[in-house]
Protein backbone atom coordinates (compact mmCIF):
# COMPACT_ATOMS: atom_id res chain seq x y z
CA UNK A 1 0.00 0.00 0.00
CA UNK A 2 1.59 3.20 -1.18
CA UNK A 3 -0.85 5.83 1.16
CA UNK A 4 -2.20 5.95 4.78
CA UNK A 5 -5.51 6.58 5.53
CA UNK A 6 -7.51 8.76 8.14
CA UNK A 7 -11.14 7.64 8.81
CA UNK A 8 -13.10 10.47 10.64
CA UNK A 9 -16.84 9.75 12.20
CA UNK A 10 -18.73 11.99 14.67
CA UNK A 11 -21.07 15.11 15.22
CA UNK A 12 -21.02 18.66 15.03
CA UNK A 13 -22.48 18.20 18.88
CA UNK A 14 -23.90 21.82 19.78
CA UNK A 15 -23.25 25.42 20.13
CA UNK A 16 -22.82 28.19 22.97
CA UNK A 17 -23.74 31.66 21.98
CA UNK A 18 -24.96 33.28 24.99
CA UNK A 19 -26.65 35.96 22.90
CA UNK A 20 -27.55 34.27 19.86
CA UNK A 21 -30.81 31.99 18.51
CA UNK A 22 -31.51 30.16 15.27
CA UNK A 23 -28.14 29.09 14.79
CA UNK A 24 -26.97 26.88 11.91
CA UNK A 25 -23.30 26.03 10.80
CA UNK A 26 -21.84 25.25 7.79
CA UNK A 27 -18.39 22.78 7.70
CA UNK A 28 -15.65 22.14 5.61
CA UNK A 29 -12.53 20.31 5.79
CA UNK A 30 -8.87 22.35 4.57
CA UNK A 31 -5.88 20.12 3.78
CA UNK A 32 -3.02 19.67 2.17
CA UNK A 33 -2.21 19.25 -1.72
CA UNK A 34 -1.17 15.59 -1.05
CA UNK A 35 -4.53 14.57 0.64
CA UNK A 36 -7.55 13.25 -0.67
CA UNK A 37 -11.10 12.33 0.40
CA UNK A 38 -11.73 9.05 -0.39
CA UNK A 39 -15.34 8.71 0.91
CA UNK A 40 -17.78 11.01 2.34
CA UNK A 41 -18.43 14.81 2.56
CA UNK A 42 -15.97 17.01 2.85
CA UNK A 43 -18.52 19.69 3.59
CA UNK A 44 -22.01 20.08 4.97
CA UNK A 45 -24.94 22.54 6.05
CA UNK A 46 -26.27 21.63 9.74
CA UNK A 47 -30.30 22.87 10.20
CA UNK A 48 -31.23 25.43 12.18
CA UNK A 49 -31.16 24.78 15.99
CA UNK A 50 -33.13 26.83 18.40
CA UNK A 51 -31.35 27.60 21.77
CA UNK A 52 -32.15 25.75 24.86
CA UNK A 53 -31.69 26.38 28.40
CA UNK A 54 -30.03 23.36 29.22
CA UNK A 55 -26.23 23.09 30.70
CA UNK A 56 -25.03 19.93 28.86
CA UNK A 57 -21.98 22.35 27.04
CA UNK A 58 -19.91 21.97 30.51
CA UNK A 59 -16.44 21.06 30.31
CA UNK A 60 -13.03 22.31 29.94
CA UNK A 61 -12.73 26.17 29.68
CA UNK A 62 -16.37 26.72 28.64
CA UNK A 63 -17.85 25.62 31.73
CA UNK A 64 -17.87 29.19 33.91
CA UNK A 65 -21.95 29.35 34.13
CA UNK A 66 -22.16 31.99 31.71
CA UNK A 67 -22.85 30.39 28.71
CA UNK A 68 -26.34 28.70 29.51
CA UNK A 69 -28.22 28.70 25.98
CA UNK A 70 -26.92 25.66 23.97
CA UNK A 71 -28.01 24.81 20.62
CA UNK A 72 -27.94 21.38 19.53
CA UNK A 73 -27.53 19.90 16.47
CA UNK A 74 -26.40 16.75 16.47
CA UNK A 75 -24.73 16.70 13.05
CA UNK A 76 -23.17 13.44 11.57
CA UNK A 77 -19.67 14.19 10.11
CA UNK A 78 -18.41 10.84 7.73
CA UNK A 79 -15.00 11.66 5.82
CA UNK A 80 -12.23 9.07 4.57
CA UNK A 81 -8.76 10.78 3.84
CA UNK A 82 -5.88 9.61 2.14
CA UNK A 83 -2.07 10.37 1.51
CA UNK A 84 1.11 10.02 1.44
CA UNK A 85 2.47 12.47 3.31
CA UNK A 86 1.51 14.33 6.76
CA UNK A 87 1.94 17.68 5.26
CA UNK A 88 -1.65 19.38 5.46
CA UNK A 89 -2.93 17.49 8.03
CA UNK A 90 -6.94 17.81 7.48
CA UNK A 91 -8.25 20.65 9.21
CA UNK A 92 -12.10 21.00 10.55
CA UNK A 93 -13.15 24.19 9.46
CA UNK A 94 -16.49 25.59 11.38
CA UNK A 95 -18.76 28.99 9.88
CA UNK A 96 -21.80 29.34 12.35
CA UNK A 97 -24.90 31.70 10.87
CA UNK A 98 -27.98 33.21 12.53
CA UNK A 99 -30.71 35.37 12.28
CA UNK A 100 -30.29 39.27 13.21
CA UNK A 101 -33.29 41.63 14.69
CA UNK A 102 -34.54 41.97 11.43
CA UNK A 103 -34.44 37.89 10.29
CA UNK A 104 -31.44 38.59 8.01
CA UNK A 105 -28.23 35.75 7.86
CA UNK A 106 -25.60 36.96 9.19
CA UNK A 107 -22.51 35.60 10.41
CA UNK A 108 -21.95 34.42 14.39
CA UNK A 109 -18.48 32.99 13.72
CA UNK A 110 -15.46 31.27 12.26
CA UNK A 111 -13.35 28.53 13.85
CA UNK A 112 -10.70 25.89 12.46
CA UNK A 113 -9.00 22.81 14.91
CA UNK A 114 -6.36 20.58 13.50
CA UNK A 115 -7.98 16.89 13.17
CA UNK A 116 -6.26 14.78 15.93
CA UNK A 117 -3.45 12.89 14.95
CA UNK A 118 -4.13 9.65 17.45
CA UNK A 119 -7.06 7.29 17.07
CA UNK A 120 -10.00 7.24 19.35
CA UNK A 121 -12.62 9.44 20.79
CA UNK A 122 -12.28 12.79 21.08
CA UNK A 123 -13.86 15.83 22.27
CA UNK A 124 -13.27 19.47 20.95
CA UNK A 125 -13.79 22.49 21.69
CA UNK A 126 -13.69 25.38 19.00
CA UNK A 127 -13.74 28.75 19.83
CA UNK A 128 -15.13 31.02 17.65
CA UNK A 129 -14.00 34.73 16.45
CA UNK A 130 -16.15 37.28 13.98
CA UNK A 131 -14.37 40.34 12.20
CA UNK A 132 -14.62 43.40 13.59
CA UNK A 133 -15.53 46.70 11.62
CA UNK A 134 -12.46 49.21 11.45
CA UNK A 135 -14.09 51.85 12.49
CA UNK A 136 -17.21 52.90 14.39
CA UNK A 137 -19.28 54.08 11.41
CA UNK A 138 -18.39 51.27 9.76
CA UNK A 139 -20.00 49.25 12.33
CA UNK A 140 -23.23 51.79 12.51
CA UNK A 141 -23.42 51.02 8.43
CA UNK A 142 -22.89 47.23 8.81
CA UNK A 143 -25.58 47.18 11.18
CA UNK A 144 -27.95 48.98 9.30
CA UNK A 145 -27.60 47.51 6.24
CA UNK A 146 -27.19 43.99 7.46
CA UNK A 147 -23.99 42.94 5.96
CA UNK A 148 -21.73 42.49 9.05
CA UNK A 149 -18.11 42.24 8.42
CA UNK A 150 -17.27 38.63 7.24
CA UNK A 151 -14.55 36.57 5.64
CA UNK A 152 -14.49 35.98 1.62
CA UNK A 153 -13.16 32.36 2.16
CA UNK A 154 -14.01 30.58 5.53
CA UNK A 155 -10.75 29.16 5.17
CA UNK A 156 -9.15 32.03 5.96
CA UNK A 157 -9.17 31.27 9.80
CA UNK A 158 -7.15 28.23 9.01
CA UNK A 159 -4.62 29.75 7.63
CA UNK A 160 -2.02 31.59 9.34
CA UNK A 161 -0.95 34.10 6.76
CA UNK A 162 -2.94 37.19 6.29
CA UNK A 163 -4.47 36.67 9.70
CA UNK A 164 -2.42 38.84 11.68
CA UNK A 165 -3.82 42.00 9.66
CA UNK A 166 -7.93 41.31 10.81
CA UNK A 167 -9.26 42.67 14.02
CA UNK A 168 -11.37 39.96 15.77
CA UNK A 169 -14.02 39.54 18.57
CA UNK A 170 -14.49 36.26 20.52
CA UNK A 171 -17.97 35.09 20.25
CA UNK A 172 -19.34 31.69 21.54
CA UNK A 173 -17.79 28.42 21.01
CA UNK A 174 -18.55 24.83 19.92
CA UNK A 175 -18.16 21.51 20.77
CA UNK A 176 -17.14 18.66 18.41
CA UNK A 177 -16.55 14.75 18.89
CA UNK A 178 -14.33 12.66 16.48
CA UNK A 179 -13.88 9.37 16.05
CA UNK A 180 -10.74 8.98 14.17
CA UNK A 181 -8.99 5.72 12.95
CA UNK A 182 -5.46 5.22 11.06
CA UNK A 183 -4.40 2.93 8.95
CA UNK A 184 -1.20 1.92 7.43
CA UNK A 185 0.19 5.29 9.01
CA UNK A 186 3.35 3.83 11.09
CA UNK A 187 4.42 2.21 7.45
CA UNK A 188 5.09 6.23 6.91
CA UNK A 189 7.31 6.52 10.15
CA UNK A 190 5.03 8.21 11.54
CA UNK A 191 4.50 7.94 15.29
CA UNK A 192 1.78 8.79 17.05
CA UNK A 193 1.09 8.03 20.83
CA UNK A 194 -1.50 8.69 23.12
CA UNK A 195 -0.14 11.41 24.88
CA UNK A 196 -0.16 13.77 21.99
CA UNK A 197 -3.62 13.35 21.62
CA UNK A 198 -5.20 16.64 21.18
CA UNK A 199 -8.14 17.37 23.64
Amino acid sequence: MSFFSVTVTGQIESALYPYFDNLYCKYNFKYGPDWVVVSGLEDGLTQMARASTSTTFSQAMYSSGAFSRTCVWNFPIDVCFKSTNPFGWPQLVVCVYGLDEFGRDVVRGYGAVRLPLTAGRHVLYIPTVVPRATTPFNAFLSWATGRVPEYLDPNFIAQSKGREVTRVKSQGALKIVLDIATKEIDKFGLQVSASSRRM
